[in-house]
């Protein structure tokens, strides 16, 4: 028996195909004149003889005709007065209280019939539904979609081979969503609720939180929004470096001893590199940037900021009357926790993030 889905040659008794588990029990094509059960390639009955060519050549892909769903126009009475367009009827699920097995999630039509597969090595114990052919075969406590009639069905594109729990698949029944699938809409989620907390933090429209007691003494009308420990100032520094070659004849004099004429000629490159200058504490208020070290305490005016430049672990400063930028690392080892849309986020506290807070406090000077 050849499996229609992979074109697999099979025994004549198998029940699923050995090479991609397709469930091929009754697929094949019954004879319009004799009944007889052909292979659902057959073009003419095994039986009698009889010209199977008009009917259906792969019913597995099909919803038998008795049981489709889609209504006769040449039957269906409609009243006199009918609109021009008539809506399909919109399935409406039950109140959630039905299991999946009386719900079938792919085509929420018919409930599932348990089928149980005796091998010589194994049993497998399927759910089928008997309208749309879904097959969901038991895998411990969970199941595997593993076949249904339309392959080409959006339903299929969405979990077919996937191995569900039974929870699931009953939310899924009732027009739910599979635990991956709510936890990639949870992370879109969140992931656009911290581009637009950072837009608005940016924009000036939100404000952190203030903090009391910060470790800076404030001016009059002053608050501390942001207070980084563990912040470490880096600044670009020259480095040279001196390389040499000695160019002239050697001449041998006597065993281990060597006279050589010529020079050596030395090249100095320089170029800069980022030095960490000194560690301490950063702290953003509505007027000031300030970052307080053990060697270094330096204090930038807001209305004096030229351009920030933001990074994964920090900000990079550039001001009024200096010529050297000024890096301001570690602040992703902070978290910060802010609500929109009426869910909590906890995110590190990247430069970007900073560099929003600083710009808002900018625009709002």
């Amino acid at each position: 028996m050849k499996c229609p889905q992979c074109a697999t040659e099979n025994p004549e008794e198998a029940h699923f195909c050995m090479e991609c588990g397709f469930l091929l029990d009754e697929r094949g094509e019954p004879c319009p004149s004799c009944g007889n059960i052909n292979p659902w390639n057959a073009k003419f009955c095994l039986e009698c003889g009889a010209d199977l060519k008009q009917y259906k050549e792969s019913p597995s892909n099909q919803i038998p005709a008795e049981e489709s769903p889609t209504r006769s126009l040449e039957t269906e009475e409609f009243p006199e007065e009918c609109p021009d367009e008539v809506p399909d009827a919109e399935y409406l699920p039950p109140d959630g209280s039905e299991s999946w097995r009386e719900l079938c999630p792919a085509c929420n039509h018919n409930p599932l019939t348990p089928k149980t597969y005796k091998g010589i090595l194994s049993t497998k114990n399927i759910l089928e539904c008997e309208y749309c052919g879904a097959v969901f075969e038991q895998k411990g406590k969970n199941y595997l979609f593993k076949a249904i009639y339309d392959i080409s069905s959006d339903f299929w594109k969405r979990y077919g081979r996937k191995t569900l729990t039974e929870d699931e698949w009953t939310r899924i029944a009732h027009g739910g969503l599979s635990n991956e699938e709510k936890r990639i809409m949870e992370q879109k989620a969140a992931q656009n609720d911290l581009v637009n907390f950072v837009n608005q933090l940016d924009a000036g429209n939100v404000n952190l939180s203030t903090i009391p007691n910060p470790p800076i003494m404030l001016k009059k009308g002053e608050e501390a929004c942001v207070v980084l420990g563990g912040i470490t100032l880096r600044e670009a520094r020259a480095v040279r470096h001196t390389r040499g070659a000695y160019g002239g004849p050697t001449i041998r004099v006597a065993k281990g001893v060597s006279f050589r004429m010529g020079s050596v000629a030395a090249r100095s490159e320089s170029h800069e590199e980022l030095r960490n200058i000194d560690q301490g504490t950063l702290v953003l208020t509505n007027k000031r940037l300030v970052f307080i070290g053990s060697k270094r305490t330096i204090n930038i005016d807001l209305r004096k900021i030229i351009a920030i430049e933001a990074y994964k672990d920090g900000i990079a400063s550039q001001r009024e009357n200096k010529q050297k930028t000024e890096y301001f690392t570690g602040t992703d080892r902070h978290a910060l926790t802010f609500n929109i849309n009426g869910r909590s986020h906890t995110v590190p506290f990247t430069g970007l993030i900073l560099k929003a807070a600083v710009e808002g406090k900018i625009r709002q000077i």
